[in-house]
């Protein structure tokens, strides 16, 4: 009895630290193979950094600045389940559409795509979504924005200020608030 009671600890033990690891990795892994940097983005609120990236649907350049109304940057991986899940409410809130005003309220939404995110028309990016997605190539953005883990979304004001930043999936009440709250009222609580 106290043999098998020995190995079962073992096991367990072993089961724990392997958790721990994973865990521990979960964050290299989602946000493009690539060590975190550092903590993340600083606490809000902060300038938004000039940034410039390429669109995915009908070329050219995208300018994440210079805003007349609030917006909701997202950052994202392909990959990523949580990523999906997170696009998904976004698309919910938004309704299904052709892309071409990817808004609720006067509230942009742009999508953030990570460089090892395969674009091919981001065609994994749902509909009402597509025409507002930028592929971040090399990687300058999430480095502009202190980016580490994935999803993250940044909640910029009409002034280009990053009022709030929430990393991880997002539940359609606090999503509400948000957008409450970047857009100047004050939001009912998550």
């Amino acid at each position: 009895m106290g043999v098998e009671r020995g190995m079962v600890k073992k096991v367990v033990a072993a089961a724990v630290a392997v958790m721990v690891v994973g865990i521990g990795l979960a964050p290299y892994v989602l946000a493009g193979r690539r060590a975190p940097v550092g903590p993340g983005p600083e606490e809000p609120p902060w300038a938004l950094p000039g940034i410039v990236t390429e669109r995915v649907w009908g070329g050219g350049q995208a300018r994440a600045s210079g805003f007349r109304s609030s917006a909701a940057l997202v950052y994202v991986d392909r990959s990523c389940v949580h990523c999906k899940a997170e696009l998904e409410l976004w698309e919910s809130l938004l309704g299904s559409g052709d892309g071409t005003n990817a808004t609720v309220g006067d509230l942009q939404v742009w999508v953030v795509a990570s460089p090892k995110s395969a674009m091919d028309g981001a065609a994994w990016v749902p509909p009402s979504l597509r025409m507002r997605t930028v592929h971040d190539q090399d990687g300058s953005v999430a480095r502009a924005l202190g980016l580490n883990a994935v999803p993250a979304t940044f909640w910029v004001d009409g002034s280009d200020t990053v009022r709030l930043v929430h990393a991880g999936r997002t539940g359609r009440r606090r999503l509400v608030d948000y957008i409450a709250v970047v857009r100047g009222g004050n939001g009912g609580g998550s």
